[in-house]
């Protein structure tokens, strides 16, 4: 029995609407009588999309959008853990700082300012960028004072001592967990195998020595160096007009320190060791398998392709190990959105005795992609799902700030079909090209975590489903 295939998740949400009438066209031929005599369909505009540079040089990025009274501003800085030099865990810190308070009001006065507000927060932190948000009822008796709490909390951080030291046994708590955990394990062990000796091989917690070897004096200079206006991007979506949206932008940017917008950082460079196979030894009844091979920056010419070959492949996987052999709940495949080169890492879990088959299937499945290059079916599958899905992504303010933050970090069009319109573009053989460029068949970094146990080969539970059914065949006389 045919499946439905799945949709890698990642290529869904880093990608953005179509227009009304490309769906249109997606209409089946022997259907359009009844589309004459139907009601033509509403359709939704795509929002359009404002851009504005502040004299700090702050991208602004906004789409007016007054559907609920809500507004929702992303604030985001080059102030990730590739900014911190030979002190791990220094950007982490003064992120974390933010939540401690300011100078003016402690961290449970910030708190309840927001909360009778009615006002949502987050922020976190990558290794190329930190970022903070902020939701808000639209009303100006409610918007103009969470604006203000937003605008004190990042433009006068407290640094406080008491502060120093919570967020410095919280990051040790951070620590602790990923080296108890299975897959931030084997991340660790990847990442030190594909860029030994760099930056991007260490957490971002850094390391308990690092952290102790952290003052007040370089946590200060690290904000003043990386939080200026001239290092951040701003996004806002919600009911605003566009002169209020400017005003907001403006006063944002003029509270935050003066100074450079930070140079780029040297890309990382490419594996120095390929094709080992790592092991974690641990008691579990299950097994991780990991793989990983780095991958070309979102804004590379291939990258569209590249995210379009690996969610192909994902699709692949999951078909044969989930549906066909039953050894997984399902395969999850990653290429994070980066700047510099990102890390293509491919993860599940299985009975420990069925380990070695996967990995050495995935290898296989892998092998062959290459050579042969998606099918027609597997191409036109992710097109199609991504023509009916996309529109989701403009269906909310959450969804189409996350959009914009993307457009601006990676200065795409500002079309929110711009993607959809690469992918659907793309042929099989500029997938196969693409992804032969990048990638190679004995190139994955693997690990497993997990008991050594019996292994065995994977089950063909198609085969056993329809050998149970011809079993229960009534005999023929």
């Amino acid at each position: 029995m045919n499946k439905p295939l799945l949709i890698a998740a990642g290529l869904l949400l880093s990608l953005v609407t179509v227009t009304g009438q490309a769906l249109a066209q997606e209409q089946p031929a022997q259907l359009q009588s009844l589309l004459e005599l139907s009601p033509p369909a509403t359709v939704t505009p795509v929002p359009t999309i404002e851009a504005w540079r502040l004299a700090q040089s702050t991208k602004v990025l906004f789409v007016e959008n007054h559907s609920l009274p809500m507004i929702d501003v992303h604030i985001s800085f080059a102030a990730g853990s590739n900014q911190e030099g030979d002190l791990p865990g220094l950007a982490a810190m003064v992120l974390s700082l933010f939540n401690e308070g300011s100078t003016l009001k402690s961290a449970n006065a910030l708190a309840d300012g927001f909360d009778r507000l009615g006002a949502e927060l987050s922020n976190g932190i990558s290794q190329e960028q930190s970022f903070f948000t902020l939701r808000s009822l639209s009303a100006p008796h409610l918007r103009e004072p969470a604006l203000q709490l937003f605008t004190e909390m990042l433009a006068n951080p407290g640094f406080t001592v008491a502060g120093q030291r919570r967020v410095k046994n919280e990051m040790l708590i951070q620590l602790k967990m990923e080296r108890e955990t299975p897959h931030s394990r084997a991340l660790t062990l990847i990442n030190n195998e594909l860029y030994p000796g760099q930056p991007r091989a260490r957490s971002t917690y850094g390391t308990a020595e690092s952290l102790e070897r952290i003052d007040e004096a370089q946590l200060k200079a690290f904000y003043r160096r990386a939080y200026t206006a001239a290092n951040a991007q701003i996004v806002i979506v919600g009911a605003l007009t566009p002169q209020q949206a400017q005003r907001l932008s403006r006063s944002l940017a003029n509270a935050l320190p003066t100074g450079p917008a930070l140079p780029d950082q040297p890309p990382s460079s490419g594996p120095s060791s390929t094709g080992k196979t790592l092991h974690i030894e641990v008691e579990a009844t299950q097994t991780l398998i990991m793989l990983a091979q780095s991958a070309p920056p979102a804004q590379h010419p291939d990258g569209v392709a590249v995210l379009a070959g690996h969610t192909i492949f994902d699709q692949i996987l999951n078909q044969y190990l989930r549906e066909e052999r039953s050894v997984t709940y399902g395969v999850l495949s990653d290429i994070p959105p980066a700047q510099g080169p990102a890390t293509w890492t491919i993860n599940l879990n299985t009975p420990s005795h069925y380990s070695q088959s996967a990995l050495d299937h995935i290898k296989t499945l892998f092998a062959h992609y290459l050579e042969d290059g998606p099918d027609a079916s597997h191409l036109d599958n992710i097109k199609q799902s991504l023509l009916q899905g996309l529109p989701q992504l403009t269906a909310s303010n959450l969804a189409m700030r996350n959009e914009l933050s993307m457009i601006g970090r990676f200065n795409h069009p500002l079309s929110f079909g711009y993607k959809t319109r690469q992918i659907q573009a793309l042929t099989a053989e500029q997938i196969k090209a693409a992804m032969n460029r990048h990638f190679s068949a004995d190139g994955w970094v693997s690990v497993t975590v997990g008991p050594r146990a019996e292994q065995l080969p994977l089950p063909d539970v198609m085969a056993l489903e329809a050998s149970m059914a011809h079993s229960c065949m009534p005999a023929i006389r």
